[in-house]
């Protein structure tokens, strides 16, 4: 539609799902609540898209839930929203998928200190890396069950790949980490990671819910996010 985006229906023998592109990656960045509390609440996908005036989303990176009850507002892992580390001790070691001060994007584990070094301006924590350096990971079988799933990639030509994955219904079982890997593959990938999944994932796209797995309970609260920011003044 002229606004820098692309979405593609995927499809396998065990599920079904989007694939968002994102052509400018500066556009893609990491929506965090105010206060990361166990007394607190976290924010809806959509939410957190109003709240950065983005036009598109999807959840983001590990977060306590203990039984599938938690509040949605104590991550785990690493947070860095805008250059700042929201989320994480210097000395500590992350699985860090983001991206640089250069749109960038980073797959690999480090120190907090070690991503400030390297200029990491938003990342979040899960995994594991999908692909890194244009090398698959060599992840066999059912990888982890058949499940909904969120991941990201990116291309060698900057755009960034942000796959949602419909799961536990009877039109999409789910999909497995190799699975994908398939598809990052088959849509030029030379790094991608895995998210949050399960009733997490989801995926909002110009105020529309087009990917959601919410089935058990009300839409889930997170408390991070990737969020598609709208096109520059002059972007075409």
């Amino acid at each position: 539609d002229g606004d820098g985006i692309e979405l593609h229906e995927v499809h396998g023998t065990t599920y079904s799902g989007m694939m968002m592109i994102v052509y400018d990656p500066s556009r893609v960045v990491v929506s965090a609540i105010p206060e990361f509390s166990h007394g607190y609440h976290g924010w809806t996908l959509e939410q957190h898209i109003e709240n950065n005036g983005a036009v598109a989303g999807i959840n983001g990176g590990k977060y306590e839930d203990t039984n599938g009850l938690g509040a949605g507002a104590w991550p785990e892992g690493i947070v860095i929203a805008g250059g700042t580390v929201r989320c994480g001790n210097d000395g500590g070691t992350y699985g860090v998928y983001g991206f640089d001060e250069n749109n960038v994007l980073i797959v690999g584990r480090m120190t907090a200190a070690r991503a400030m070094d390297m200029g990491i301006r938003d990342a979040l924590t899960f995994g594991p890396a999908l692909i890194v350096n244009g090398t698959p990971a060599t992840l066999a079988g059912a990888g982890g069950g058949l499940n909904p799933r969120t991941a990201i990639g990116q291309r060698s030509d900057g755009a960034v790949l942000l796959l949602v994955i419909e799961g536990r219904k009877t039109s999409s079982l789910g999909a497995s980490m190799a699975d994908l890997i398939d598809v990052f593959v088959e849509y030029g990938a030379v790094n991608a990671a895995n998210l949050d999944g399960g009733m997490s994932s989801s995926m909002f796209y110009n105020g529309e819910q087009i990917v959601d797995n919410c089935t058990v309970r009300d839409t889930r609260r997170i408390p991070t996010a990737f969020v598609v920011l709208p096109m520059s003044e002059g972007d075409s």
